[in-house]
C-alpha cells in the first residue's frame, strides 16, 4: 500500500499532489527514489496505490482509453474510468478462477451452458469470484481539469479542478471536499487535512504545507514509505501536464522547519519559506496577508508584528 494525497488549491488553479514511493509486491516491499506512482497526460495528474503490478495495469488502460477519447471533460474521464476499472476488476477475478478453463469474465458471465459449467460448479465460481473481488487493493486519484474549464477566463468554482476517486467499490467524486487521500496512510492524511480545515481557496504555500504535513504524519502507519514525492500542477500553462514538482531538497526543507515548529501547524518561517520555494517555480502567487505583513517589516527594518488568526486564514482577495 501507500500513500496518495491531492488538494485543490489557489481558487481552483492549482491541484497538490503527493505520494511516497514504497513498492509493494507479493513478497516484499522497498522505496525506490523515483517510481511511476505518479503520472499524467491531458491535463490529468494520476496517482495509484495497493498492489504495484494491478495498479500499473490499471493506470495504462485509463491511459490507453484517455488518449482516444474525442475530449477531456470531466463527465469523460468519470466514464473512462468507470470503463477501465470494470475491464482491470473482471481481469484480476477471471486470471485466478476462469484462465485455467480458457474463458474470460463476458464469457462466463454471458451463459451457464455456454462454459460447460454445471449449475452447482458455476454458483460455486460465481461465489469464489466475488469473494475474492474484495482483495483487489488498487486505488487511484485522478484530478485535473478538463478542456472545458481550461477555456475559462478567470478563477474559482466554475475553473471547476476535479478530484476522483477509483476503488474496487466505482468511481466517487470528491471537487466539493476540496482534498481526497487514499492508501493505507490514508486516514492519518485525512485527519490532518480536515485538522488544517483545508479548503480549495487556501493559497498554494498553505496548501504545500498542508498536504506534506499530511505526508510526514501518515508516515507513522504502516506500509507508507519515508520518500515524498510533490507536484504542483496548474489549471493554465504549457505542456500536456502543465505544472512542476517540489524539489527533493525543497522537501527535505519543508520537513525541517515542520519538525522544528512542532508539527503539525505551519509557522510563520515555514510559511516564508515555502513561498520562496514557490516563487522559484512560477511568477506569480497568492500569499496571505501574514506573509505580507512580515515582507513588508523586513523591507523597512522594523520588527515584525505578530499576525491575527484571521490576517494568517484570510487568502488575499
Amino acid at each position: 500500500m501507500t500513500i496518495c494525497i491531492s488538494a485543490i488549491a489557489d481558487t481552483h488553479e492549482a491541484v497538490v499532489s503527493c505520494v511516497d514511493t514504497r513498492v509493494s509486491t507479493n513478497v516484499t516491499s522497498f522505496d525506490p527514489v523515483v517510481g511511476r506512482k505518479i503520472c499524467g497526460m491531458r491535463g490529468w495528474t494520476i496517482l495509484s496505490s495497493g498492489m504495484t503490478c494491478y495498479a500499473e495495469s490499471l493506470v495504462d488502460t485509463f491511459e490507453g482509453l484517455l488518449g482516444k477519447a474525442e475530449d477531456n471533460d470531466p463527465p469523460t474521464i468519470k466514464g473512462l474510468l468507470e470503463k477501465a476499472q470494470l475491464e482491470e476488476l473482471q481481469k484480476y477475478n477471471a486470471a485466478k478462477y476462469l484462465a485455467p478453463y480458457g474463458i474470460d469474465m463476458p464469457t462466463f458471465l454471458k451463459s451457464r451452458g455456454a462454459t460447460g459449467f454445471s449449475d452447482e460448479r458455476w454458483n460455486e465460481l460465481s461465489r469464489s469470484i466475488l469473494d475474492y473481488s474484495d482483495t483487489y487493493d488498487v486505488e487511484l486519484l485522478v484530478t485535473g481539469w478538463g478542456g472545458t474549464q481550461e477555456k475559462f477566463s478567470g478563477s474559482g468554482a466554475q475553473a471547476g479542478a476535479c478530484i476522483f476517486h477509483v476503488s474496487r467499490e466505482g468511481i466517487s467524486p470528491h471537487s466539493d471536499d476540496g482534498f481526497y487521500v487514499c492508501g493505507s496512510g490514508g486516514p492519518a492524511a485525512h485527519s490532518i487535512l480536515s485538522y488544517f480545515n483545508h479548503e480549495p481557496h487556501d493559497t498554494l504555500a498553505r496548501a504545500i504545507h498542508n498536504v506534506a504535513a499530511a505526508k510526514f504524519m501518515s508516515e507513522r502507519t504502516e506500509k507508507v514509505g519515508p520518500n515524498t514525492v510533490m507536484r504542483v500542477t496548474t489549471r493554465l500553462g504549457a505542456g500536456d501536464w502543465r505544472g512542476y514538482f517540489i524539489q527533493p531538497d525543497e522537501i527535505d526543507e519543508i520537513r525541517r522547519l515542520w519538525d522544528e515548529s512542532g508539527a503539525p501547524r505551519m509557522s510563520d518561517k515555514a510559511e516564508d519559506a515555502i513561498v520562496s520555494i514557490v516563487a522559484k517555480h512560477q511568477k506569480s502567487q497568492t500569499v496571505s496577508w501574514g506573509h505580507m505583513d512580515r515582507t513588508l517589516d523586513k523591507l523597512s527594518g522594523t520588527e515584525p508584528t505578530p499576525p491575527s488568526t484571521s490576517e494568517t486564514s484570510k487568502p488575499e482577495q
